[in-house]
């Protein structure tokens, strides 16, 4: 018998959740990118409801929301999803009548094909969608169907529990060559995960996180991909996000990810910037610096938001080809939390994230 997991969110205290609600609100004011969320999962609620508590506590919180077994097992049509700058497919543990496959056999839902190939960016996440169709390890993929065409592999080699020995995967680390946006290391609310699907990348596709750690008789096998090339841009992560060990590692979870896909593995799209965008310290007390790698001459704006959605600070600084270090005093700023925004000269987003103020 297969193990199906699930965890429960937890509702924080109410005056945390007000500010909290307060600061979200101004998320989707500022920003603009529209995401949606495609529920695939009907074998453990709890899980979606999970995913969709790290969402709304994240930055982008405005999503919208398709739950397909609340629309008489219908996914989202091809042109409905071009509407979205994003989509995110998510099956949970369930391997049972999945519409990404939609009674296709391994070609796919045809609409979810038709959606990844306009170029937009897709974001498949699931335990068991590799199982449901391939019925577990090891497979070969070849053109025509969905995960060599789609999701860029090139074969199904293992999965945890089933060719580990029964133990499960202890934990999923980001591989050395992965953005850096990425958390290193994700551990589980469970001592191991079963059912996480390791395979080969086709040349071409990123992997982004492999099973770990060292000692670990699945070590090295990647479980996280990005097939990104001309007009192709779908991340593929064969375990599930509801399942990280804590609330706070799961918003950070789906944030990078949501970010590194809308923005790129440099955190801008289209833009000349190259490397990750940091900021440090956080918490700060007194001032904070943005590090930005640039790959040209520009000009950035960085803003401050707080909680109610007022704009408590704005600069604009001037980068060079390189490293940037653009410097802000907060000591004017009541401690709480504020959104960090920086945009370019031509509008596209630089970085978005949350700065604390002690």
């Amino acid at each position: 018998m297969r193990k199906h997991y699930s965890i429960h969110a937890k509702i924080s205290k109410a005056a945390s959740a007000i500010v909290l609600f307060l600061f979200l609100g101004v998320t989707s004011t500022v920003h603009a990118q529209k995401i949606l969320v495609v529920n695939d999962n009907d074998n453990i609620l709890a899980n979606t409801d999970s995913l969709k508590y790290a969402l709304d506590n994240s930055i982008y919180s405005g999503y919208h929301y398709w739950n397909i077994f609340d629309s008489s097992g219908v996914g989202p049509t091809a042109a409905f999803m071009d509407t979205f700058d994003l989509v995110i497919w998510y099956a949970s543990t369930d391997g049972v009548g999945l519409q990404l496959w939609n009674g296709t056999g391994t070609a796919g839902n045809a609409d979810v094909v038709d959606y990844a190939n306009t170029g937009k960016p897709l974001w498949i996440i699931g335990l068991d969608i590799l199982f449901q169709m391939y019925g577990g390890a090891p497979d070969v993929f070849t053109t025509g169907e969905f995960p060599k065409d789609i999701m860029g592999l090139a074969s199904y080699d293992a999965q945890a529990y089933q060719d580990d020995g029964n133990l499960g995967c202890p934990e999923a680390d980001r591989v050395s060559t992965a953005s850096s946006l990425f958390p290193n290391t994700i551990k589980w609310a469970f001592a191991t995960l079963w059912n996480v699907d390791g395979c080969t990348p086709d040349a071409g596709t990123l992997s982004l996180y492999e099973m770990g750690p060292s000692t670990y008789s699945l070590y090295q096998d990647k479980c996280m991909f990005h097939n990104k090339h001309t007009g192709i841009s779908v991340m593929s992560t064969f375990f599930d996000p509801a399942l990280i060990d804590s609330f706070h590692n799961r918003v950070n979870f789906m944030e990078k990810g949501i970010t590194y896909l809308l923005s790129g593995t440099t955190g801008v799209k289209n833009s000349g910037f190259s490397g990750d965008v940091t900021i440090s310290p956080n918490p700060a007390t007194e001032t904070f610096t943005l590090e930005i790698n640039a790959g040209k001459n520009s000009t950035v704006s960085v803003e401050l938001f707080n909680v109610l959605g007022s704009k408590v600070s704005q600069q604009k600084a001037e980068l060079v080809a390189g490293k940037n270090l653009i410097k802000q005093t907060v000591t004017n700023l009541i401690p709480g939390m504020y959104l960090v925004k920086v945009t370019g000269s031509d509008g596209s987003k630089v970085y978005l994230g949350r700065l604390n103020k002690l």
